[in-house]
């Protein structure tokens, strides 16, 4: 009999609804989430959560304490698991890693690394830490020392677990994301010639720390020498700051992405691409890049992005840039006047992040559970 594991976070993104049914073939597993989308995702994010997955009843967000659902408690009473996941440093998680003790149950936080910002958007990259946060840090060790294991969504949070928080080194290790990208592998290699007009992706929010203004500026210089067609995500704080560029420079050629109906329409916004673009701040890994690689894009990619390293070689598979406008059009003309490496660079990344399908991911967490002991 397989043994049971439910996961609870914050809203259901597609990409961990799938992963519940492909943690499916280890486990009896399902998904809890405390709101089906939150305000900064569209309407198309629904997907349908099938029998494993659910919104919890009575669920809400408070300020400094996070999620708190009325339905958890008998929910958990209901599906009795042998191994709580639970996302993210909440008060109310560590109340359920207290619980779940008492009763026997394994408790995993997983977590990207902590930032001791006002919301997600901000664009620095400061980390929560001992010397600037003294209370907060001494706080979250007493409050969730008691997990048996921590995911470290990538090696900054594997490390600011074990260095800032004092967590047991033994009981931290690196996890992956979940990610949805199976239909990407299927896209053909963008084959290109010079002077071929060439579309360009800003496939992530239009927020502040991943800088679409300045990605626009970039094009509107590159512009005046390539034929070029530019694509921006359709939400986000700095959407009508794009669009007050866009009209006061006139920009030709500039399509938001606001006629994607469904989830499943997404694959075919990368395939028609060809470069995507992300000159971010501060990024922890962003989903976009594991997209695009997998589509076969080109990548221009900011030196500021965490847990890229495994997939992401500079000069090889992307161009990594600094966040200045000059430094990105450098990176993007790569591709315009060498479009054959268009080919050479989509044939490796799509090699390299063959380990981020979701059915590699839950064998990853399976294995890992069970090499820590937290499952038989």
């Amino acid at each position: 009999m397989k043994q049971k594991l439910v996961f609870i976070g914050n809203i259901a993104s597609p990409y961990q609804v799938k992963l519940c049914y492909a943690l499916e073939e280890y486990f009896d597993a399902e998904f809890w989430f405390y709101e089906h989308l939150d305000q900064n995702r569209p309407d198309w994010w629904k997907i349908p959560l099938g029998d494993k997955c659910q919104v919890l009843t009575y669920s809400k967000w408070f300020p400094k304490i996070g999620y708190l659902s009325l339905g958890l408690i008998p929910e958990l009473i209901r599906f009795k698991p042998d191994v709580i996941l639970l996302g993210g440093f909440m008060a109310g998680h560590a109340v359920i890693v207290r619980l779940a003790k008492l009763f026997g149950i394994k408790t995993v936080i997983m977590s990207e690394p902590l930032r001791p910002l006002q919301n997600d958007d901000d664009p620095s990259a400061r980390l929560t830490n001992p010397q600037d946060n003294p209370y907060k840090t001494r706080l979250l060790h007493w409050m969730f020392k008691d997990a048996d294991l921590f995911f470290g969504m990538g090696t900054v949070a594997v490390e600011q677990f074990k260095e800032h928080l004092g967590f047991d080194p033994d009981k931290v290790v690196h996890a992956t994301y979940a990610q949805d990208i199976d239909a990407y592998f299927d896209h053909g290699l963008r084959r290109k010639q010079p002077g071929d007009t060439f579309k360009l992706l800003f496939a992530n929010r239009l927020v502040e720390r991943y800088q679409p203004l300045l990605v626009l500026e970039a094009y509107r210089n590159l512009s005046t020498r390539y034929s070029l067609e530019l694509y921006l995500n359709n939400s986000g704080q700095q959407l009508e700051a794009c669009k007050a560029y866009i009209a006061e420079h006139e920009v030709k050629n500039v399509h938001f992405l606001d006629e994607i109906r469904a989830w499943d329409e997404m694959p075919k916004v990368y395939e028609q691409a060809d470069i995507l673009v992300l000159p971010a701040t501060y990024s922890n890994g962003n989903g976009t890049i594991i997209e695009a690689r997998a589509s076969g894009m080109g990548v221009v990619i900011s030196d500021q992005i965490n847990n890229v390293s495994h997939h992401s070689v500079d000069g090889e598979n992307c161009y990594m840039c600094d966040v200045t406008v000059e430094s990105i059009e450098q990176g993007i003309e790569q591709y315009l006047e060498h479009p054959e490496r268009l080919i050479e660079h989509g044939m490796l990344s799509r090699e390299l992040v063959k380990f981020h399908r979701n059915d590699v991911t839950a064998k990853g967490y399976y294995d890992t559970l069970r090499a820590k002991q937290i499952i038989s």
